[in-house]
């Protein structure tokens, strides 16, 4: 028997990526001004803090951090055991978490282990982005994987526990309701989605007491609305990396209206979801996986670089169930260079300044790639 090439071990992958965890998070805690450099970590370790002690999880608090706390205050709740720890372990602790459950995640997929170690290369360059930045996206999508890894193996309970869940975090789990037409056993599963509505959303109220739980709720909804507010905004190369922020960018006008891209895309996503005979494929669930993963950050005005690795498990799966032509493959590889090395110092920075930023092309190879996953999901289907 031959023996597996490093490069698709699982065990080698494995180790780079924990590797990638430990390493990312002890470097952004080493350098001199610890809290620019794990600002994101500070802000979800002090929310538990702010939520024990019925303080306001949604103001700012420059002593402690800048910018704001943006999720659910479930999230705050769970983030007690990393207030355990002084920050440097915490942070560590924090980076592998995130590295070892999308590892996990991706390696658990339906695939072979040729085309798992090929989607594992290809977010991995994403996965460091977002590491650096100490963010959560990358448990995000992981729970969005294991959503449907779970109603593909009849498991509606737990997929139901994790869709609840992102949605109480940051909305991006809604989209694992893309997957309940996947279930063999609907009814039990949307009884599972109600179940575990009332117990992610009673925990607030059940740990911090009923006024104080409701009414973090209703200033959640609030700074949301706010912060989106906020990311609208033409001289901000940092956030509204979407398909709209886009053409905010080459219009110069930050009136314009998100409704001009979701409108029409969730016509497209409707279309080529609504496929009955295609929803018991295997390959069908899965390029609707990378479809609704790319959507995500197509359509959020809070879509930036460390947010994108949460696109890249789409890519992945989009290429390797691909025929791999070389259409397909310069695809890839010029999503790669804009949409994941971009950001960082392997590409050039005049470059990055002068076109990706300014114009907001980090996200236009990302649109291509999901319009050519809309193609494969539409092969067959016959125009009404």
């Amino acid at each position: 028997m031959e023996a597996t090439k490093w490069y698709k071990n699982g065990w080698v992958l494995g180790l780079i990526w924990v590797l990638a965890g430990i390493v990312t998070g002890w470097k952004q805690y080493s350098l001199s001004e610890v809290h620019s450099h794990v600002n994101n970590f500070v802000i979800f370790k002090s929310s538990f803090g702010h939520f024990v002690h019925h303080l306001p999880l949604y103001l700012e608090y420059p002593k402690e951090y800048f910018d704001l706390y943006l999720y659910g205050p479930v999230f705050a709740i769970l983030m007690a055991p990393f207030a355990l720890f002084p920050l440097g372990i915490s942070v560590v602790l924090w980076n592998v978490l995130n590295a070892v459950l999308l590892f996990w995640a991706l390696m658990e997929l339906p695939l072979g282990m040729s085309k798992k170690s090929g989607i594992l290369w290809i977010v991995l360059n994403s996965l460091l982005t977002a590491l650096l930045n100490t963010q959560f996206h990358a448990i995000c999508i992981s729970m969005i994987l294991w959503s449907y890894i779970y109603v593909q193996r009849g498991k509606e309970f737990w997929s139901a526990a994790l869709i609840v869940l992102g949605i109480l975090v940051k909305f991006y789990g809604i989209v694992g309701l893309a997957f309940f037409f996947f279930s063999k056993d609907r009814w039990r599963f949307a009884a599972y989605l109600v179940f575990w509505l009332v117990a992610w959303g009673v925990l607030p109220m059940w740990v911090g007491g009923m006024d104080y739980g409701w009414r973090c709720y209703g200033e959640w909804l609030a700074i949301l609305q706010h912060k989106n507010d906020l990311n609208v905004n033409v001289a901000n190369f940092r956030t509204d990396v979407c398909v709209m922020g886009m053409f905010r960018r080459w219009t110069g006008d930050g009136t314009l209206s998100n409704m001009w891209f979701l409108v029409p895309s969730m016509a497209l996503n409707l279309w080529v979801y609504f496929q009955p005979k295609k929803w018991v494929d295997s390959t069908f669930q899965l390029r609707i996986l990378a479809f609704v993963s790319i959507y995500l950050m197509l359509a959020s005005t809070g879509t930036e670089s460390p947010t994108l690795v949460m696109a890249m498990p789409g890519l992945g799966i989009w290429f390797v169930l691909s025929e791999q032509k070389k259409w397909q493959w310069a695809l890839l590889v010029i999503t790669l260079l804009i949409s994941s090395f971009s950001p960082t110092d392997l590409f050039p920075k005049f470059l990055r300044e002068a076109y990706i930023n300014r114009y907001g092309l980090m996200i236009l190879p990302l649109l291509g790639v999901w319009l050519a996953l809309a193609v494969d999901l539409l092969k067959g289907k016959r125009l009404l």
